[in-house]
């Protein structure tokens, strides 16, 4: 996989603070069914205890569960054939789990409103009866009798995000983050049902530079951290320009969450390894393309900001990563748009400090030249504070739009672009409207496992991976390995969010979808609207009360901005 040599810090660290509340887990494990695509790995052997189906014959669109009171039938081998599924509700029946029994019927006084526990905790799985059987012990690398091991990862300190963190309030320090990791594994090891295991969390403060991105020492580290601790699963919540890490730990055959916005067929190659808390870059592009073909196309621009460009009918530039994993999904936004009648220029870079004025200023003179009305911003957060400067520099003021991934919709960093340039820009967003942050998760989390004060600021985006994390390993069920966990996830049974509640999302993996997020808003720059995340002026406005919208929802009537 083909990596740009120097990529600049993403500054992902930067939205620590108010991310995803993520948690999918179905409630009863699906039969196997004939997998979409297999490994693209040599070594496809054996997944779980002492199994010899290849992963390629493993789950690939499972169906969901029935009922909330189920417990997960998970498969005797992970290769081979699924247990006897265990029925919804408190029948008294069994689940197969590799021939060990386990009661569907149990005490189940611990749930609140189908869900494990509550109230005020909308992403907690369904309710499951307490266990009461006996597990079937090691059942894959990392899972004993008694825990599951999972590595917690940290990269190497990167003094240009921290600065720019600590400007906003929201670094958190490695000590910080291990005693919130270390909390969080209390809260879960209380709450949810892990079959008679503690979630063992193994906090690591790496060595590999990610900005730019140390691609030799990422894969030797993953592999030395492997052979360590021996990993169940491995997460790391901020590498989006970091595709090499995941790639090793899936050749390594260990879970891993990490990675933002790539495309879909990287998750999909490496199943059941590989996911994403995110939309995936190739969903990102269809959702985003539909909302363009149904709002924008064939119109003028009429939020570019020259008289000159609001004449003409709209022509788009894709503004992306030339980063492997970045090009599929900007390719097929591109094929969608074109495909409704909307000319498209191709717009890549290189994410490289050294070089990114000076790409940005031959860009936009291209743009500018080949008369582009409308800039899609498929792009990490930082590239739209080049490209804007250098757009001002050149007098040129066309639509900024974003295509909803990125980060590019989030308050704090939006204040990083050029006013004049982002005085009307809009688009759609996968971001949710927030919360004080004293209401999230994380804090209830922190407290709940013996912290006494507010986390730092940036507690949320860790609470996020491990709420998807426990939320997979209590629905896989007794015999956890990667195929039952996948079943868990890809299942959809605890889809949740995307209804009226405008501070929640979609939260869906399904069959082929490896990502989270699965809806979005539609959103509006306002210099002057104050902040729900740190009271500041600056912020994007929700438009339609708030209202998401998932794949097909968009209405056909033209997009605009409410009083301009």
């Amino acid at each position: 996989m083909s990596v740009p040599a120097r990529r600049y810090a993403p500054f992902l660290a930067v939205v620590l603070a108010q991310l995803l509340l993520v948690a999918v887990a179905p409630s009863k494990a699906p039969p196997v069914v004939a997998a979409a695509a297999p490994l693209p790995f040599a070594e496809q052997g054996a997944v779980g205890g002492g199994t010899t189906g290849a992963v390629a014959g493993s789950t690939a669109a499972p169906t969901p569960g029935t009922g909330p009171g189920s417990v997960g039938g998970s498969t005797g081998s992970a290769g081979g054939t699924s247990g006897t599924s265990g029925t919804s509700g408190t029948s008294g029946s069994t689940s197969g789990t590799g021939g060990t029994a386990v009661r569907a019927m149990g005490d189940t006084s611990h749930c609140v409103a189908g869900r494990q526990f509550g109230p005020g905790f909308s992403s907690a799985p369904p309710c499951v009866p307490a266990f009461t059987g006996t597990n079937p012990g090691a059942t894959t690398r990392g899972v004993t009798a008694k825990t599951i091991t999972v590595v917690y990862y940290r990269p190497r300190e990167n003094e240009v995000v921290n600065g720019f963190t600590r400007s906003q309030n929201l670094y958190g320090s490695a000590e910080e983050q291990k005693d919130f990791v270390e909390r969080a594994e209390t809260f879960i090891n209380s709450k949810w049902e892990l079959y008679g295991r503690k979630l063992a969390l193994v906090f690591v403060h790496g060595t590999c530079e990610y900005s730019p991105p140390a691609d030799d020492c990422m894969r030797t580290e993953a592999r030395s951290l492997v052979a360590q601790h021996s990993p169940f699963a491995f997460i790391w919540e901020n590498n989006s320009a970091v595709p090499s890490m995941a790639d090793e730990l899936s050749r390594l055959k260990v879970v891993n969450i990490m990675g933002w916005h790539f495309d879909d067929a990287f998750s999909t190659a490496r199943r059941p390894y590989h996911y994403d808390q995110y939309m995936g870059g190739t969903t990102q592009a269809r959702l985003t393309g539909e909302w363009w073909c149904k709002r924008m196309a064939g119109q003028k621009a009429r939020y570019a900001g020259s008289a000159e460009l609001q004449a003409k009918v709209r022509k788009v530039a894709i503004s992306h990563p030339d980063a492997e994993v970045n090009k599929g999904p900007a390719d097929e936004l591109g094929r969608i748009i074109k495909g409704c009648g909307s000319e498209v220029v191709d717009a890549p870079y290189s994410s490289n400090t050294a070089t990114a004025a000076s790409q940005s200023n031959t860009t936009v003179a291209k743009l500018k030249s080949e008369g582009v009305t409308s800039v899609l911003y498929f792009s990490d957060p930082i590239s739209p504070a080049f490209t804007t400067k250098a757009a001002t520099g050149q007098n040129y003021y066309p639509e900024n739009v974003l295509v909803g991934s990125g980060l590019v919709d989030y308050d704090i960093l939006g204040r990083l672009y050029d006013p004049q340039q982002w005085k009307n820009a809009f688009g759609p967003s996968d971001l949710r409207d927030y919360e004080p942050f004293d209401k999230q998760t994380a804090v209830i989390a922190y407290r709940g496992g013996g912290g006494t004060k507010i986390p730092y600021a940036g507690a949320q985006l860790p609470w996020a991976y491990l709420n998807t994390l426990a939320n997979g390993l209590q629905m896989a069920g007794p015999t956890l390995d990667a195929l039952t966990y996948e079943r868990a996830l890809l299942s959809g049974a605890a889809d949740y969010g995307g209804d009226s509640n405008r501070f929640q999302y979609w939260l869906h993996f399904g069959p082929g979808d490896y990502s989270g997020i699965s809806d979005a808003r539609e959103v509006y720059w306002d210099a002057n609207e104050i902040s729900r995340i740190d009271g500041k002026a600056g912020a994007y406005v929700s438009m339609n009360n708030g209202r998401r919208f998932k794949p097909g929802q968009f209405p056909r009537t033209a997009f605009t901005i409410p009083g301009r």
